[in-house]
């Protein structure tokens, strides 16, 4: 290899631009070159490798990894406001701040406890990822798309039951699931078959659910549980 080298016609060559003095400064001018070129090449191969690892590691957010989020909800006449810490809820609704940890709290001058059904604010990351669990969805290119058996949605949604869900075997939830750069961006219900067979008629009830700050939301709940405690 060696060898090789030596018999080289550029090696021959520098070797006699290093001999001659006055071609010394072009030779050692070239090595220079040839070594920043050298530096550069490795600089970017170890950077392209860096990137190429970094972007492999980047996961898809799935209802499971989800601990935290601020949400909005918005249905055809109602639209709530509020964060989601490891179900704690603290949400506002009609111009009143409402606190939920197992019980819900009416936040004022005057906090209390109130008797408030939570509705669709029950649709939090967990149930959803109790609703579309061991279901293959349907990947659109723009959304991934649940169809989601509207039996398994009511023994989830409610706890006591007055409908017929020999009716709602046939019957299906569709949950849309909008990503963003691999994070869930909103989620959109579509519940009309629920309420339809809730009220016994024909009813369009979509519910669209946004989700920002994903996994990076602070616990609110221990600031709210002292002040229930003071109050």
């Amino acid at each position: 290899m060696f060898k090789r080298i030596k018999e080289n016609e550029l090696f021959i060559k520098l070797k006699e631009m290093w001999q001659n003095p006055r071609t010394h400064d072009m030779a050692v001018l070239t090595f220079w070159l040839i070594f920043i070129v050298v530096v550069i090449i490795f600089f970017r191969v170890t950077t392209g490798n860096t990137n190429q690892k970094q972007v492999q590691n980047v996961e898809m957010t799935t209802f499971s990894s989800i601990k935290s989020y601020d949400f909005m909800y918005k249905t055809l006449d109602k639209e709530i406001n509020g964060s989601y810490y490891d179900g704690a809820m603290v949400f506002y609704l009609d111009n009143h701040r409402y606190y939920y940890n197992e019980n819900v709290y009416l936040i004022g001058d005057e906090s209390k406890k109130v008797d408030f059904d939570l509705g669709i604010l029950k649709i939090d990351s967990k149930m959803l990822n109790n609703l579309t669990s061991g279901i293959s969805g349907i990947d659109t290119g723009t959304f991934k798309q649940y169809a989601v058996p509207l039996d398994r949605f009511i023994n989830l949604y409610e706890i006591d039951t007055d409908v017929d869900l020999t009716k709602a075997v046939a019957m299906n939830v569709i949950i849309s699931v909008y990503y963003k750069n691999d994070e869930i961006q909103k989620v959109i219900l579509d519940l009309s078959n629920y309420f339809s067979l809730k009220k016994a008629t024909n009813v369009n009830y979509p519910v669209t659910i946004f989700y920002y700050n994903i996994n990076n939301v602070s616990n609110f709940s221990k600031g709210y549980k002292e002040f229930l405690e003071v109050s």
